[in-house]
């Protein structure tokens, strides 16, 4: 039988899935499209329940098409500075995806600046003080969760990893971390500094690892056997 390499890239716009045989060779191509919402002007979120289900009818197509193959393994790639909140028990999503697009963190972001706080936050994360970036949209979904709640707070890879292993796994890549203005770039490890600047609970944030590193497998995924790497 074929062994394969599925691929998905999980964007904007929509979520698509490669079927990549370990030879080299595209097998099967998906794709699935993903709502945007504009709430006031400014604003650009989705759906998380929507984004996953994106990514699993992205799947759904793309194994369609494909000859019968071993998925040896799952690859994510994903839009970037984007994030979202979910229940720490239950994994309901507590607040939208808010877009690496929105500027509701500007007055934010403007404040931060006047406040002369840009040079040091460009030191620990190689990152200027700007709406685009996740620190000061994660305040704001954390502003809004009920009381009570135990939260997880994550980039998108987080929560398609959070999907795909049906909950076991709380874990992002560095390089969705480096992007969150959240992560000290020298030290590696997320910053209790920045942590306290953007009024973020480093509790709820992922655990960070490798690029390359192995997140967890595959539970209770349409389509899909139980115990496939995600790495």
């Amino acid at each position: 039988m074929t062994t394969a390499i599925l691929a998905i890239d999980q964007g904007t716009t929509n979520s698509k899935a490669v079927l990549v045989s370990t030879g080299g060779e595209i097998l099967a191509r998906g794709a699935s499209p993903v709502g945007i919402e504009h709430p006031q002007p400014g604003w650009v979120e989705q759906s998380p329940k929507r984004l996953w289900e994106s990514v699993q009818e992205a799947i759904a197509d793309c194994l369609a098409a494909s000859p019968k193959v071993e998925i040896l393994g799952i690859a994510i790639s994903n839009q970037r500075e984007s994030v979202t909140i979910w229940d720490a028990a239950t994994g309901e999503p507590l607040g939208p995806v808010v877009s690496w697009q929105c500027r509701r963190s500007a007055p934010v972001c403007a404040e931060l600046i006047a406040a002369g706080h840009a040079p040091r936050v460009q030191v620990l994360t190689g990152l200027p003080i700007d709406p685009m970036f996740p620190g000061p949209k994660m305040k704001w979904l954390l502003d809004r969760v009920p009381a009570g709640h135990a939260v997880r707070l994550g980039t998108i890879d987080a929560w398609l990893i959070h999907c795909f292993t049906g909950g076991a796994v709380h874990a992002c890549d560095a390089a969705n971390a480096a992007r969150s203005q959240l992560y000290d770039l020298n030290r590696q490890a997320w910053s209790d500094e920045l942590c306290d600047l953007f009024g973020v609970s480093k509790s709820a944030l992922p655990e960070v690892r490798d690029s390359a590193s192995r997140f967890g497998v595959t539970k209770n995924v349409p389509g899909l056997a139980d115990g496939i790497p995600i790495a």
